[in-house]
């Protein structure tokens, strides 16, 4: 089952999105008391309402929850209510813990702060298998990835070898990116002939990059262009490894904002995944999609003249007998005129 984050602590959200709101509905129980032939009183009470482990043990059946997106709770559980966010915390720690009455795995992905998220939930450790941090694919795995795509579900006819070639050039093994060629090829192949031609190949690679121009367009949302420029700076001079501290991308981004702006800026870019904590520095974690951000948004300054080679701006300019200009001291020396 696709689990949606309101479903760790709405138990009728969780309720509905197993299939169960008919057996959730609320029913009143009705009685009556007194004697029969004097005035009677009716009293009306409802049951307890289920909270959402009550509703995960409602069943013995096996039952396996995704939680995509899963960094989302970092900046979700800190709004909860008390009772939300006890029942959420109830919930992550009693299938964290085994403590269920049926068996049940939760599989969460999500950028690096989804850690932090689990984190508030009281869900601190993990087994040394349960925890994966994704990276790029290797060389071998992606290329076997591609061929699959464009073999199997492209039909393509002849090697593929060249495409494979060209689409790794993009692609550097990330699966997102990987996709997005790969499955593009693979529909383009079946509706043009199936036949690898240079000029397809030119189409499949115009496509790919601009779906990959559009998914750093959707990580950098909420970004403004100064702050855009602030974090390409910071990583303009990052260390050798691509990596750059928290303390020297926020003095980047005081540079267009205020403390209070820049820290809520630093959050913002790390929660839509343009910036992930990797060995206690930050990253951008595509390399492509760093260039993209310096290619785009920092502006490498020329350095400022040598002193005294031209003339100081809205300063006169006088000329000497021989025409040659002269300057208010401190200036070169003039000319000598023989």
């Amino acid at each position: 089952m696709n689990l949606r984050a309101k479903n760790l602590w709405d138990a009728a959200s969780l309720g509905k999105s197993l299939g169960l709101a008919r057996e959730l509905k609320e029913k009143e129980v009705t009685w009556r008391h007194g004697h029969p032939r004097v005035i009677q009183r009716e009293s009306r009470t409802l049951p307890a309402p289920p909270d959402t482990l009550d509703i995960i043990e409602m069943s013995r059946k096996p039952l396996l929850l995704l939680l995509d997106e899963a960094q989302r709770l970092h900046k979700r559980i800190p709004r909860l209510r008390g009772d939300q966010l006890d029942d959420a915390t109830e919930f992550v720690k009693s299938v964290h813990n085994g403590e269920i009455k049926r068996p049940v795995m939760l599989v969460a992905a999500g950028l690096s702060a989804t850690k932090r998220a689990f984190n508030h939930l009281d869900v601190s450790k993990f087994k040394a298998n349960c925890y994966v941090e994704l990276g790029p694919l290797k060389p071998e795995a992606e290329r076997k990835v591609i061929k699959d795509w464009l073999k199997l579900e492209g039909r393509a006819k002849g090697d593929p070898a060249p495409w494979i070639d060209a689409m790794m050039q993009k692609t550097h093994g990330w699966p997102q990116h990987v996709a997005a060629y790969a499955q593009d090829a693979a529909i383009h192949l079946r509706a043009t002939g199936r036949q690898m031609t240079p000029e397809k190949l030119k189409e499949v690679l115009e496509v790919g990059e601009m779906k990959r121009i559009k998914f750093y367009k959707s990580r950098a949302e909420g970004l403004d262009e100064d702050h855009r420029m602030a974090i390409a700076r910071a990583f303009a001079s990052a260390h050798e490894d691509q990596t750059q501290t928290r303390k020297e991308i926020i003095t980047s981004l005081l540079q267009v904002a205020g403390k209070q702006d820049a820290l809520e800026i630093f959050e913002l870019a790390l929660h839509n995944g343009v910036l992930d904590h990797r060995n206690g520095r930050y990253v951008i974690l595509l390399p492509s999609m760093r260039r993209w951000f310096i290619d785009n948004y920092f502006i490498k300054r020329d350095p400022p003249p040598p002193p005294n080679q031209n003339p100081p701006p809205n300063r006169p300019v006088r000329l000497n007998p021989g025409g040659i200009p002269t300057w208010p001291s401190p200036c070169p020396p003039n000319p000598t005129i023989t």
